[in-house]
């Protein structure tokens, strides 16, 4: 069995998001503010016209394809993809008939057809892979798209280098797979991937382990682990985070 088709992967990513999703859109207003969620979103679906063909992976309780639905007036195939059943149970509920959601694993590839969509998007998803799955990803969204397509991702990662950070990348890593890369980093992975023309990976500050360390959400991974750290003698204010946006296009004619 392969790294990227690991039980004990999927087990832990379902479980984690699983009891996210007690309380997923409140906490992730929580962490990084309506405003700023609606901001990622508005810019994700930038691209997208009725009749314009949209999937999005990672999709969770389904916000930004309700928000897919009303841009495009039911003129679009809506897709999304989700390795966890309770995230797509809060999905279904929210969107009924007016998207196909999918069952899968990001990692293990994507299970759709070649050049079948105008936009792919993906919010907060990118830190959830395995190392060696982020290029395999690009690949797979640029076989996507059809010619002149966007690819369209948000994605946390850590805004300063200090020991407090690299001891939340570290339990964040153990405790939940995921993988926030520094913001320098993740920009050079990004700006290194072959194919896409015209990308750009804008960083953004982001308040999501600040929210975290007050303790308000009931999602209360990123609150434990921050409190760990306080109890290692750092200040866990020192854990900064922001995002990058990063948008990238398939050429018309390839």
């Amino acid at each position: 069995m392969t790294q990227l088709e690991n039980t004990d992967y999927i087990t832990l990513k379902r479980s984690v998001y699983g009891e996210y999703s007690r309380a997923y859109d409140e906490d992730r207003v929580r962490f990084v503010s309506g405003t700023a969620l609606a901001e990622r979103i508005d810019w994700a679906l930038g691209p997208l016209q009725p009749g314009k063909n949209l999937l999005d992976l990672g999709c969770g309780s389904g916000r930004l394809l309700r928000q897919a639905v009303d841009r495009t007036g039911g003129k679009s195939v809506l897709t999304g993809l989700d390795l966890t059943p309770d995230m797509l149970a809060l999905a279904r509920s929210e969107l009924g008939g007016d998207a196909t959601l999918v069952e899968g694993n990001v990692a293990a590839g994507l299970p759709f057809k070649n050049q079948s969509f105008d936009l792919v998007t993906s919010l907060n998803l990118v830190q959830d892979l395995p190392a060696n799955a982020v290029s395999s990803l690009f690949d797979g969204v640029y076989r996507l798209l059809r010619p002149g397509g966007t690819f369209r991702a948000v994605i946390p990662c850590m805004a300063e280098r200090n020991q407090a950070a690299e001891l939340f990348r570290e339990m964040s890593q153990v405790r939940g797979a995921m993988d926030f890369r520094y913001a320098d980093d993740l920009r050079r992975l990004l700006m290194g991937m072959p194919g896409f023309v015209g990308a750009s990976a804008e960083f953004r500050p982001s308040t999501a382990a600040a929210n975290a360390a007050k303790g308000s959400v009931r999602f209360t991974l990123f609150a434990d682990i921050l409190g760990d750290i306080k109890s290692l003698g750092l200040d866990p204010s020192q854990v900064q985070q922001g995002v990058i946006f990063f948008s990238g296009n398939r050429a018309l004619g390839s």
